[in-house]
């Protein structure tokens, strides 16, 4: 019998209405993730540079909300978008020095897919971004990649990977990535992020699948880094440090 419990304690990629293709405001995603018994949530709305992505100024001025909000941890983040091959990301550094939590992501509304070299050599550029935390949806097929390399610089880079809930019901084939990752990580020590990829308020925290591959995968519970509130916080407080520290 396995007695590991596979669990996370806050959603980290969600979206508001601040991306116009999200639905819920941020207080009601601060109110389901306490209707799920969360102690954080990410708020992580696309950069400028998707279609309906917010404005750069809006993530600039995070910085004034508070860091909780009804008994709930709010962390201010972004999910850049990918925007060319050498790993430029929608936000400069100047914004993203200050957010709390920063997913890079290829998005087929913001780039077109490349060769494995091209998504390879691009995803490499984008961990040794200082201002990058995470890799979102790294799973996604339409953005093939060589996975051993990339994972061996997130290592390198102590940075995270994100198995991402939603991906196994909107973008399909990323089941047979994410089992070969899940391995590299286990392999080389990464810790990974769950998360839903919430557009709305009845999707936060609906992570099931991936708990379930995760366990099924027999991947450590203490190595996904949002199962435990201490395990995010020492995470995002090193990396804030060293974005300050560049």
């Amino acid at each position: 019998m396995n007695e590991k419990t596979y669990s996370i304690i806050g959603d980290f990629h969600t979206h508001t209405m601040v991306s116009q293709h999200a639905y819920s405001t941020m207080q009601e995603l601060i109110d389901a993730s306490r209707r799920q018994g969360f102690q954080a949530i990410a708020i992580t709305d696309h950069g400028p540079e998707m279609m309906d992505g917010a404005i750069a100024h809006h993530f600039l001025c995070m910085d004034a909300l508070p860091q909780t909000v009804d008994g709930i941890r709010l962390y201010k983040g972004a999910e850049v978008n990918i925007k060319d091959f050498s790993g430029r990301i929608d936000l400069p550094e100047q914004i993203l020095k200050n957010l709390d939590f920063t997913i890079a992501s290829f998005h087929i509304e913001a780039i077109a897919p490349g060769t494995v070299e091209e998504n390879t050599a691009t995803w490499l550029a984008v961990v040794r971004n200082t201002y990058v935390d995470c890799l979102g949806h790294a799973g996604n097929p339409m953005f093939p990649f060589h996975h051993e390399e990339v994972i061996k610089e997130v290592k390198k880079q102590g940075k995270t990977i994100e198995i991402n809930a939603n991906s196994f019901l909107i973008r399909k084939g990323s089941e047979i990535n994410c089992a070969h990752l899940v391995e590299l990580c286990k392999k080389y020590q990464v810790p990974v992020m769950v998360n839903s990829d919430a557009h709305s308020a009845w999707s936060i925290g609906e992570v099931s699948p991936a708990l379930t591959f995760l366990e099924d995968l027999d991947f450590p519970p203490e190595m996904i880094l949002n199962h435990t509130l201490e395990g995010i916080s020492l995470f995002i407080q090193r990396r804030k440090k060293e974005k300050h520290m560049a």
